[in-house]
């Protein structure tokens, strides 16, 4: 059974940027192990396709839509459900703060605890890859009758090079 992974938006901005080049080289590393492994099922939602319909940058956004399409993840609704985990998140997790990054950061938990997909890959460190904001919202979600906690990590950890042999992995 392949693993589950929600693809956030800033794993796939990598591919576009060049302000980080080390993130920049995971992300190519991480697709490219999604792509070939066989271990892995990709998932992105309405928000993200949302969030990359908003660059501004014309020729980033059709790079962006390309790789997307080289993966070809499922694509997940944002429905009521995951709108009312979001309200949740931005109340308890948040202090109620909300910006444009804080809401769209809360939908993308939200989808992807509705749909039952416990790891969210993301470079956010600020709103996602934070200890404490996970912590918040695996209370919510348990307190909400979501019965399996999320994680949310860096791409690093599910890099396979391709010199790795099973048994490394």
């Amino acid at each position: 059974m392949k693993k589950k992974l929600y693809i956030e938006t800033s794993v796939w901005n990598q591919l576009e940027h060049t302000d980080r080049p080390d993130w920049r080289e995971t992300a190519v590393q991480f697709f490219e192990t999604v792509a070939r492994s066989g271990f892995y099922e990709a998932f992105i939602s309405a928000v993200v396709i949302d969030e990359i319909k908003a660059t501004p940058n014309p020729t980033t956004q059709a790079n962006l839509v390309k790789h997307i399409n080289r993966i070809e993840p499922v694509l997940l609704p944002f429905d009521d459900d995951a709108m009312a985990l979001t309200q949740q998140y931005i109340s308890a997790v948040f202090g109620g703060a909300t910006t444009r990054g804080i809401y769209n950061d809360c939908r993308h938990v939200a989808v992807a605890t509705v749909n039952g997909i416990d790891h969210i890959i993301s470079f956010n460190c600020k709103h996602l890859v934070n200890d404490r904001r996970i912590d918040g919202f695996n209370a919510i979600n348990f307190r909400s009758g979501y019965d399996h906690a999320i994680d949310v990590s860096t791409p690093h950890k599910y890099v396979i090079r391709q010199n790795e042999t099973e048994d490394e992995i």
